[in-house]
């Protein structure tokens, strides 16, 4: 993936066909946080049945917005033309912080289907068959967001444009 402009509002990259594909399929399993994930308190005392149901019913309609957004994004070939070697995506920074989010949820929610490992432990054993397509839409969700955030906070090297 190259980062070829940024600015207070604008930033552009150009994606390989691969790095396409596995960008459109992490965002393709979104959303992954379960519902229940989202309380408003961890205790059982502090819980309103009313207020968690207007939660669930609030990020519910969110997510549905989202997945729509998400799915326009990835139909539309304008968001993703031809340019250059690649794929060209240029975005604002709040098209970014979406993306971060959408991301994150992938991420997280990985996370949260294998059981919410320590990552350092969980490292140092293979890792069960049926585990690895959790594993790798979590690293490879958490490396979009390294390179998305690493570009907003104007550390990524701008390539010259072609």
């Amino acid at each position: 993936m190259k980062f070829f402009h940024g600015n207070a509002d604008a930033y552009s990259f150009e994606f390989n066909l691969r790095e396409k594909q596995m960008l459109f399929e992490v965002l393709g399993k979104y959303p992954l946080v379960p519902v229940a994930h989202h309380q408003l308190s961890r205790h059982e005392t502090g819980s309103n049945p009313e207020n968690q149901a207007w939660l669930a019913e609030s990020l519910a309609a969110h997510r549905e917005e989202t997945r729509q957004k998400v799915r326009q994004l990835m139909t539309n070939p304008g968001n993703f033309p031809m340019q250059g070697g690649g794929f060209r995506w240029t975005a604002t920074r709040a098209d970014l912080e979406w993306m971060l989010q959408v991301l994150n949820d992938v991420r997280v929610g990985s996370w949260l289907a294998l059981g919410s490992p320590d990552l350092q432990a969980a490292r140092q054993v293979a890792p069960k068959h049926e585990d690895l397509p959790h594993w790798v839409t979590m690293d490879v969700a958490g490396g979009f967001e390294t390179i998305f955030i690493a570009a907003m906070a104007g550390e990524l090297p701008v390539q010259a444009a072609e």
